[in-house]
C-alpha cells in the first residue's frame, strides 16, 4: 500500500513538472531568424530564407510540434519550410496573428537585401 502511494505521488509530481516545462516554451522573432526558446536557451532556429509560408491551417502528415499548451485549438500557427524531412512546424503562440504578421514582415525584409534596416526586431511571445 505504501509503495503504491509513493509511486502515485511520484507520477503526479512528474506530470506537474512536465506540464510546467512545456508551458515555458517561448517564440522569438529576431532580426535574422525565428527561434524557439526554453528558459532562454535556443531549442530550434529557423532562418527566414528557409521559411516558405506561414498559415493558421494545420497540415496533414508529419509535423514538428512545438506547442506550449495542451489546448491548442485556436492558437495553432504553422510555419512551412522550403525543404526538409518534416517541412511543417506547428507552434501555439498566445496571439497567432501578431506573430504571423511579425514573421511575414521579417521574411519580406530578409528577401530584400538591398535595404539595410538598422531597426532591430525582437518579439517574444508565449
Amino acid at each position: 500500500m505504501k509503495a503504491f502511494v509513493f509511486i502515485a505521488l511520484g507520477f503526479l509530481i512528474f506530470v506537474i513538472v512536465c506540464s510546467w516545462v512545456v508551458a515555458q516554451l517561448r517564440y522569438r522573432v529576431s532580426r535574422d531568424d525565428f527561434r524557439i526558446l526554453l528558459f532562454g536557451m535556443c531549442l530550434r532556429r529557423l532562418d527566414f530564407r528557409e521559411i516558405e509560408s506561414v498559415s493558421k491551417r494545420r497540415p496533414s502528415g508529419w509535423t514538428e510540434n512545438w506547442s506550449n499548451t495542451f489546448q491548442p485549438s485556436h492558437r495553432v500557427l504553422v510555419i512551412r519550410r522550403k525543404k526538409g524531412l518534416r517541412r511543417s512546424i506547428v507552434i501555439t503562440p498566445n496571439n497567432r496573428y501578431t506573430l504571423k504578421v511579425a514573421l511575414e514582415r521579417a521574411m519580406q525584409r530578409g528577401s530584400s537585401p538591398d535595404e539595410h534596416d538598422e531597426e532591430s526586431v525582437s518579439m517574444i511571445t508565449d
